[in-house]
């Protein structure tokens, strides 16, 4: 399959190009003012979740469970997340941030817009929101097809369910 040749193929080359871009404005912003990418991606999950169990983030990330683990431990360490029994599970801990880390989230995202703004200087507001519809919309799209490949592969996984007339 040649470079381009579907609009499919086009737009992973599209994703993967912005994935590394994005990147590169992170290192631009960021420098050694914050947590790394990913933990500040863990925090802002927390943010919106909390508490929440290790497992749901390590879901919504894409990462297996000892690294989230070690994620979390890390920012526990670093005292930006707080770990506490699940009231209805004995065998759960669950996360959430602590004051620190939520100063930390604030600063992140005050000195990102700072850079998106200089980077995007020659964009009005209007072309901002729309790139952040359709950004939200792929993301969106891409989640549920996410969810729904899982949900099929558990039900591959535990073969096909028994014929209550036998």
């Amino acid at each position: 399959m040649s470079r381009g040749e579907t609009p499919t193929l086009e737009l992973v080359e599209s994703l993967m190009a912005l994935k590394r871009t994005l990147r590169c404005v992170e290192q631009a912003g960021e420098g050694k003012h914050s947590v790394g990418f990913a933990a500040l991606g863990v925090l802002a999950y927390v943010q919106r979740h909390q508490p929440t169990r290790a497992t749901d983030i390590a879901q919504w990330v894409g990462i297996g469970p000892a690294a989230m683990s070690r994620q979390v431990a890390e920012l526990e360490n670093s005292g930006l997340l707080v770990r506490a029994p699940s009231p209805t599970d004995a065998r759960a801990q669950l996360i959430s941030l602590t004051s620190n880390g939520s100063d930390e989230i604030q600063q992140a995202y005050e000195r990102r817009v700072l850079v998106l703004s200089e980077l995007l200087n020659d964009w009005n507001e209007a072309e901002i929101s729309d790139a952040a519809e359709t950004v939200n919309s792929i993301q969106t799209v891409l989640r549920a097809g996410l969810e729904s490949m899982a949900t099929k592969n558990t039900k591959a996984a535990t073969g096909p369910e028994e014929n209550s007339n036998d």
